[in-house]
């Protein structure tokens, strides 16, 4: 429940609707919107209207009003992030799972750096599997993230990644690498370690239409699969890496082809 004091009750410029059929109070911000958007799918609203049938006062958040407002706008695209993660906490919060999966559709589209998406997927519990291209960035990366970002990561994160990347080195060695890096390593060789170390499936990209935990009738919410209405997805094991040398001059191998030589750092 939200105070408001003696303030002024304002109606909201935007989503004060005359055709809406609910009103919602968000401290001295009165919302009017049609009902029907929180009846649609299995929320916490859902019970509150099920109990207040004949309510006609407005229903008090326990909200600022700037955040309702931004719950409200989830259905249009091109929202900056602090938006999204705004409508990600609301829609969590009160169980719109239908907002939640949209959410993460265009969190997916967004161009976020690796450790503020490792961070804010694990915040809210989304498939982890959506983070394995960021958990390769990291573990291929020639440098260290700096201290202030590496810090957003809890250490159980940290010590994976440090895992992975030994097994990319150590993959690289075996494979002829001068110079091993991390990230000399292969991608398919990465990715495998990262689902063997984090216990992620190795999935292809081709075993499922649909972005993981996202499934309009299916998927993860809070980070567990929920297969019902969706394919379930098709493990494969990865094909053995292929070694390419360079013939010198003498006839004898050289060093593997496309090896690239970094200086060796440790995550």
């Amino acid at each position: 429940m939200s105070d408001t004091g003696f303030s002024q009750i304002i109606h909201h410029p935007q989503y004060f609707i005359p055709t809406g059929d609910t009103e919602f109070l968000a401290q001295n911000v009165l919302f009017k919107v049609h009902r029907y958007f929180f009846e649609r799918e299995p929320s916490s609203f859902r019970e509150i209207f099920s109990d207040n049938v004949a309510h006609t006062k407005p229903y008090t958040l326990d909200v600022k009003p700037e955040d309702f407002a931004h719950f409200l706008d989830f259905e249009y695209e091109n929202q900056p992030l602090e938006k999204w993660l705004v409508i990600l906490r609301l829609a969590t919060r009160w169980g719109f799972g239908r907002v939640r999966k949209l959410v993460v559709r265009q969190l997916e589209k967004l161009d976020l750096q690796p450790i503020d998406k490792i961070k804010i997927y694990s915040d809210f519990r989304i498939d982890a599997q959506l983070l394995i291209p960021s958990y390769s960035t990291l573990a291929k990366s020639p440098t260290l993230p700096p201290l202030s970002e590496a810090a957003k990561l809890d250490i159980e994160t940290i010590l994976k990644l440090t895992m992975v990347r030994e097994r990319a080195l150590q993959k690289a060695a075996e494979d002829g690498c001068r110079s091993p890096t991390s990230a000399s390593a292969g991608d398919g060789d990465v990715k495998r370690f990262i689902c063997e170390i984090f216990g992620l499936p190795n999935v292809t990209s081709a075993s499922t239409t649909e972005l993981p935990g996202t499934a309009a009738d299916g998927g993860s919410v809070g980070g567990v699969n929920d297969t019902t209405g969706s394919s379930v997805p098709t493990l494969q094991n990865p094909a053995p890496a292929k070694k390419k040398k360079n013939a010198n001059t003498n006839g004898t191998s050289n060093t593997v082809s496309g090896c690239r030589t970094f200086k060796l750092y440790v995550f």
